[in-house]
C-alpha cells in the first residue's frame, strides 16, 4: 500500500465520516475517523492526518507510519426480547 493510496483512503473516510482501523509499525491499531489533514503541524517532516479517536480525543497518524487500513465497524449488542427467550425456553 503505497502513501498516494493510504492518503486516498483517509480523504474518503474524512468525507464520508467512516470510522476506520489502521495499523501502524510501532504504535499499534488506532480506531477513529480522519477529521482533517495534519500539514505538518506535529512533525515539520512528515504529513499526516488527525484521527478523532472520541468526541475529545485525537491523535496525529503519519501517512509513512501506517502499514494496514480497514473500515472498522462497531460490534453492536442486539437485545433479545423477553418474550422471545420465554418462548425458546419453553416457559
Amino acid at each position: 500500500m503505497g502513501i498516494a493510496e493510504i492518503a486516498d483512503i483517509l480523504d474518503d473516510a474524512m468525507y464520508s465520516d467512516k470510522k476506520l482501523k489502521m495499523t501502524t509499525k510501532e504504535r499499534g491499531i488506532i480506531i477513529g475517523i480522519p477529521h482533517n489533514v495534519d500539514e505538518f503541524d506535529a512533525d515539520p517532516d512528515r504529513l499526516g492526518y488527525f484521527i478523532m479517536i472520541e468526541p475529545s480525543l485525537g491523535d496525529t497518524v503519519f501517512l509513512d507510519e501506517i502499514v494496514e487500513i480497514k473500515d472498522y465497524i462497531d460490534e453492536t449488542v442486539l437485545s433479545i426480547p423477553q418474550s422471545d427467550l420465554l418462548r425458546a425456553s419453553g416457559n
